[in-house]
């Protein structure tokens, strides 16, 4: 037997959390070919910014991935799915106007798997 959460007067169970009789929104997901390889940016940013920035891309629902690439310059490899770019290069639009930071092309392409 479990016991259920009633609302105080402001309306939070005893968790503090809002109560409401609507169930959470889920997204569709989406039905796409797999990607032959990943993309990447590469991001510069004030070395004092990093954790703000890594705080905010984590709220992006894990679209894309962060690697450090030299931890005392703030310099960062940023990988995605090259069907969410746009998508990446819209959600790192609007963080910009939290925390200011430079994207460039990855300067690499592929890698590319050698059959011998």
């Amino acid at each position: 037997m479990g016991a259920t959460a009633s609302p105080d007067k402001e309306g939070r169970s005893f968790a503090g959390a809002p109560v409401s009789g609507a169930p959470a929104r889920r997204r569709k997901p989406v039905d796409l070919p797999a990607a032959a390889a990943s993309e990447a940016f590469l991001i510069r940013i004030a070395p004092s910014d990093t954790g703000l920035f890594r705080y905010l891309l984590e709220g992006g629902d894990n679209m894309a991935m962060l690697t450090v690439l030299d931890p005392k310059k703030a310099l960062f490899k940023l990988l995605f799915s090259p069907h969410q770019r746009e998508d990446v290069r819209s959600f790192l639009g609007s963080m910009r106007q939290t925390v200011p930071f430079e994207v460039q092309e990855w300067p690499f392409g592929p890698c590319e798997r050698k059959s011998d």
